[in-house]
C-alpha cells in the first residue's frame, strides 16, 4: 500500500459535509441576495417553509361537517381530535365559516346555585363537580355573585361537619 492511500483508507469523512459540498457544487441552494421574508407558494398560497407540524387542509365539506358538529354541540376537544386539528383552530374555523361561538359557562341561575353552594362550605371542586363545569367557572361565579373565595387549603373543623351533614 502506497501512502497516498492511507488518507483515503483512514479519514472520518463526514455525511454532512459531503452533501454540502454536493449541493453547492452541483447549485441546488439559491445564490444571490436574500430577500428578509422569503415566501414559498402553492396552489392554495403561501406555504410556511419549515412547520413544526404539517397542516391539516380540510376541504370544504369537512369544515362543513366540523361547524355542524360544533353547532349540535360536541365538545371542543373532541372535534379536534376527530379532525386532527388543534382545539384553537376550532373556534377560529366556526368563526370563519359564520357561525355563532357556544358562550361557555353558567346561566344566571346556575351562577347563583354556584356561589349558595360555595356559601355553604363546598370546596371549588366539588361545586364544580355538582354543576358539571369546571373549578374556574365556578370561581368566576362565586366571585360574580360577590363572595369571597376561601384561601386554600384545610377547611375549618365547623365547614367540614356542615359539608358531611
Amino acid at each position: 500500500m502506497c501512502r497516498v492511500d492511507l488518507p483515503k483508507r483512514f479519514s472520518n469523512t463526514r455525511p454532512v459535509l459531503k452533501t454540502l459540498i454536493r449541493r453547492v457544487l452541483k447549485g441546488s441552494e439559491r445564490r444571490g441576495p436574500r430577500s428578509r421574508t422569503p415566501e414559498r407558494h402553492d396552489s392554495r398560497g403561501v406555504v410556511a417553509k419549515n412547520p413544526a407540524k404539517s397542516q391539516t387542509r380540510l376541504t370544504l365539506g369537512r369544515r362543513a361537517e366540523l361547524v355542524a358538529d360544533y353547532e349540535a354541540g360536541m365538545p371542543v376537544r373532541m372535534i379536534a381530535a376527530k379532525y386532527a386539528v388543534h382545539r384553537g383552530t376550532v373556534p377560529a374555523l366556526v368563526t370563519k365559516e359564520g357561525a355563532r361561538l357556544r358562550t361557555s359557562g353558567l346561566s344566571l341561575a346556575g351562577r347563583a346555585r354556584a356561589a349558595s353552594l360555595y356559601a355553604e362550605g363546598l370546596t371549588l371542586r366539588e361545586v364544580a363537580e355538582r354543576l358539571g363545569v369546571d373549578e374556574k367557572t365556578v370561581r368566576n361565579a362565586v366571585v360574580e355573585e360577590s363572595g369571597l373565595i376561601r384561601p386554600r387549603g384545610r377547611r375549618p373543623h365547623e365547614a367540614r361537619r356542615a359539608s358531611s351533614a
